[in-house]
């Protein structure tokens, strides 16, 4: 990573950094500290897109229900697009058999309340992933409807790996090629997460396959980025995704370099904090390539 020369403050814990200025939606202003991940050094917007546009798939990890982290997922799919125009965005939040239905509505022919009526937007679509879409559409970007459909994820979860076996071919599509449940870091962080025994309505399911499931859904995001790549050569695509599937560099990131190994990936996880002042990077050290701490508002 290139030197940076900044100006370093340390204040109850949390960098700030001095150095090229941008204007930013007022929302944000005082709201946000952005370090690189693995040594906490702050970083301005700037400095933070020098590193971004170099890579080939920059993935960006949510916490799915925070308001702020969704304004700032906007600003860095704008602040991308203004030093990259040839990008595409790919989400999570939408299941690959929607794809065209969704490129039908990119390109005009077919209106918003129709999209919405096929497409099984996720509840809270209008104010965190509706904005990104818009921009999208406004500047003729590609949008990866990404994800398995929970119906598949879901045999997985009940059923492992014969939970595919039995899929015709017209369903088959859908999911990834091969499913691989790695014995890795991952897993451990899943298992740790789940606890001795999956809570509420998952007690249900054999921690395993809820794995695989997890897994399943990791292999087909990487999956429809591969692919989308090797039509569209040249086009970086920015993911957005729950910051557990791409945090460490496992996940979908990991899984994607096992496609496509010379890839040049970057991981940004947006952490919601209570206290700016006194957000703690060591914790979260390594957690992405680049940290954006925001201050956690009333969820939406």
């Amino acid at each position: 990573m290139r030197k940076l020369t900044i100006c370093i403050f340390l204040l109850g814990g949390v960098f700030f950094s001095c150095g090229r200025k941008s204007s930013l939606p007022s929302v944000l202003e005082h709201r946000v500290s952005i370090a690189e991940g693995s040594e906490g050094i702050p970083l301005t917007w700037d400095d933070l897109m020098d590193e971004l546009v170099r890579a080939d798939v920059v993935f960006v990890g949510e916490v799915h229900d925070d308001s702020l982290t969704h304004i700032v997922e906007l600003e860095l799919l704008k602040r991308i697009f203004y030093r990259h125009r040839r990008l595409a965005v790919a989400l999570e939040m939408f299941e690959r058999d929607v794809q065209e239905v969704l490129d039908d509505y990119l390109d005009g022919r077919m209106t918003e309340a129709d999209f919405l009526a096929v497409s099984r937007p996720w509840g809270n679509y209008e104010t965190a992933y509706r904005p990104l879409v818009a921009f999208a559409r406004e500047n003729r970007l590609s949008v990866l409807a990404m994800n398995v459909p929970r119906r598949y994820a879901n045999r997985v979860a009940m059923l492992g790996e014969k939970g595919l076996a039995t899929l015709a071919d017209s369903e088959r599509v859908w999911v990834a090629g091969t499913l691989k449940a790695l014995d890795d870091g991952y897993r451990q962080r899943f298992m740790e997460q789940m606890g001795t025994t999956p809570p509420g309505p998952m007690k249900r399911f054999d921690p395993e396959n809820l794995y695989k499931a997890q897994c399943i859904k990791d292999d087909t995001m990487a999956e429809s980025i591969m692919r989308f790549r090797q039509t569209h050569p040249g086009v970086k695509v920015v993911s957005y995704q729950g910051d557990f599937h791409s945090a460490y560099g496992l996940g979908v990131v990991k899984k994607l370099k096992l496609l496509e190994p010379s890839v040049k990936t970057v991981v940004v996880s947006i952490v919601p904090v209570d206290d700016l002042e006194k957000a703690d990077f060591r914790s979260h050290e390594g957690r992405g390539d680049f940290l954006i701490f925001v201050q956690r508002m009333t969820r939406k």
